[in-house]
């Protein structure tokens, strides 16, 4: 594919096909031109239009990359490469590739995962640039199209640095800066994502109304900021942010665990748009087993025995079927439609309240405010039907109930599970045991061999690859 600057901003509806398809480039500054190309210029100088193409860039996040919950998306094979699923297709898949630990710089997947997020941020981008660049746009489009661009590459860029380490932190559409870009450890994109998002709080409407949060929000934005403090371990800084959104009475958890995943969950606080007015997320497509014996994915069977006897996530949030040999494989269900509905009854979750309960109780618990980490992790155990923990001052206990709690409460949820057992310091201790495989290096991914070959600026490559 010939080097182009983009100068085009891809529509939905009509155009949206190309920008899904143009994500196969050779590197993640090169973006090609869909056949129906319009002009920068002449997309922002029309709020309609300025919407729609951002309305584009979430379509490709439902579709494709760390926050998509397809087949193609990062959600399963993260979970996968974890203790969460396991790989039943052929060794050649991309789930069975990395349950199996196969994975290589040269792997697709990988490089697929990396190209198709540079070009998600290479468009937003492109949305922030050609706002801020009108003079036609309504103020209150302005803001809200800039705001939502500064979040979604903060969050993006998040991902990224918690999956390879060390990465490029991509604000331009800038082709001659982008091509020899280099990396930014991790303490400095996790600077940059803090300044993103910051600049995002102030342009960003406070709160949506229930079923209808498909857009960020003040709140999404210190989710994510509380998220960014969780894995530094800024206690300070994850108690303020998870009280901001947890004290707002309009994000409340759902008493019902079959209603969690609804669009109108009360408890979301942000999700992703189905493709169609029928159609529901992904997930559900993607995990529920129809027949047995699974042909891509299931349940470990081990995740299934961790859970604590009479904690009813089990029964709500898995299904299972049996096979003609009476085996029975289990999956996550915590996404009831299959495929399509009259109308759209599940929207894909990307953040929700129960996650700022467990930031906030583990901050509670390194700051010695033992009795209100207790009383946060009872929250979440008690609406699962188990038994409020006991209190005691044994920071070990405690943090051993919250790992289990986060393990049961967010599986299968965009790789929470792997970056928790980096976030602990444990992933070598639990994986080696479950995968005798596993290396210590396998905590970030490799960068994808074709990019270093591009851009000799992205090395040294990870360590062991």
């Amino acid at each position: 594919m010939k080097n182009t600057i983009l100068k085009y901003i891809i529509l939905p509806n009509f155009l949206i096909l190309s920008l899904l398809i143009n994500n196969s480039c050779d590197r993640f500054t090169e973006v090609g031109l869909p056949k129906n190309q319009i002009t920068r210029e002449v997309v922002f100088k029309d709020d309609q239009l300025a919407k729609s193409a951002m309305a584009g860039v979430y379509r490709s996040l439902d579709e494709q990359g760390f926050l998509s919950g397809a087949p193609s998306g990062a959600q399963l094979v993260l979970a996968a490469y974890a203790d969460e699923l396991q790989a039943y297709g052929s060794a050649t898949t991309d789930a069975a590739i990395f349950y199996n630990l196969s994975h290589m710089a040269t792997t697709d997947k990988i490089k697929n995962l990396w190209t198709i997020t540079y070009t998600q941020i290479y468009n937003i981008n492109a949305v922030i640039e050609g706002v801020e660049n009108s003079d036609s746009l309504s103020s209150e489009v302005k803001n809200r199209l800039k705001g939502e661009g500064y979040f979604l590459r903060a969050l993006l860029h998040l991902y990224l640095t918690q999956t390879f380490g060390s990465i490029p932190y991509v604000t331009s559409t800038n082709y001659q800066v982008n091509q020899s870009i280099g990396k930014l450890g991790t303490s400095q994109v996790y600077a940059q994502c803090k300044t993103d998002l910051e600049t995002a709080v102030p342009l960003l409407p406070a709160t949506l109304a229930v079923g209808n949060r498909v857009y960020p929000t003040k709140m999404a934005a210190y989710t994510v900021l509380a998220r960014m403090a969780y894995y530094e371990k800024n206690w300070d800084s994850a108690l303020q942010y998870s009280n901001l959104v947890i004290a707002d009475v309009q994000y409340k958890m759902e008493a019902d665990l079959n209603k969690v995943f609804l669009k109108d969950s009360s408890g979301s606080i942000w999700h992703l748009l189905p493709f169609g007015a029928t159609y529901n997320a992904y997930q559900g497509n993607v995990f529920i087993l129809n027949t047995a014996p699974p042909t891509n994915v299931a349940l470990r069977q081990d995740f299934i025995d961790e859970f604590e006897t009479g904690d009813q996530r089990k029964a709500a949030w898995i299904g299972q079927k049996t096979d003609a040999q009476n085996k029975t494989y289990y999956y996550p269900y915590k996404y009831k439609q299959y495929y399509t509905s009259p109308t759209s009854l599940e929207y894909s979750v990307i953040l929700r309240v129960e996650e700022l309960y467990l930031i906030r109780a583990e901050a509670y618990i390194k700051k010695g405010q033992y009795d209100l980490g207790i009383a946060d992790i009872n929250t979440i155990r008690n609406r699962a039907g188990l038994a409020s923990l006991a209190n005691t001052t044994d920071q070990n206990i405690l943090i051993n109930a919250l790992i289990q709690e986060r393990r049961s409460e967010l599986f299968t949820e965009f790789g929470h599970r792997f970056y928790d057992l980096k976030h602990y310091d444990f992933a070598d201790v639990i994986m080696i045991s479950k995968k005798g495989q596993w290396r210590p290096y396998f905590k970030l991914l490799p960068l994808p061999a074709s990019e270093l070959l591009l851009n000799p600026n992205l090395n040294p490559q990870n360590d062991g690859y």
